[in-house]
């Protein structure tokens, strides 16, 4: 989908509607490594014998996944005030903004 730069919406700091600019948020970078799970999982994969919940053939990742697309976040900024807020958009597989 294309979303236009400039979108006008309702401003919660100025109360009233007002141009914004909009950019697509990008995606966080991921945690460390060491989580609980991961901990627990090094743990049991230590010494001899099987390890009981994680001795089991993985199941692949497309196979537990339900959803083909994920819900776009967008960050508006009032040209007035300067505030920014983010506001989901809607289920899409691709975004981009129109120049």
């Amino acid at each position: 989908m294309k979303l236009s730069k400039e979108i006008r919406t309702y401003c919660a700091t100025c109360k009233k509607h007002t141009v914004h600019t909009a950019s697509v948020v990008s995606v966080s970078r991921k945690r460390g490594k060491m989580s609980t799970g991961e901990r627990q999982k090094s743990r049991g994969a230590r010494g001899h014998g099987g390890h009981g919940k994680f001795s089991k053939v993985p199941v692949s990742r497309m196979a537990r996944r339900s959803k083909t697309t994920r819900k776009i976040p967008v960050k508006l900024a009032c040209k007035e005030c300067g505030k920014a807020s983010q506001r989901s958009i809607g289920r899409m597989k691709k975004t981009e903004i129109k120049r």
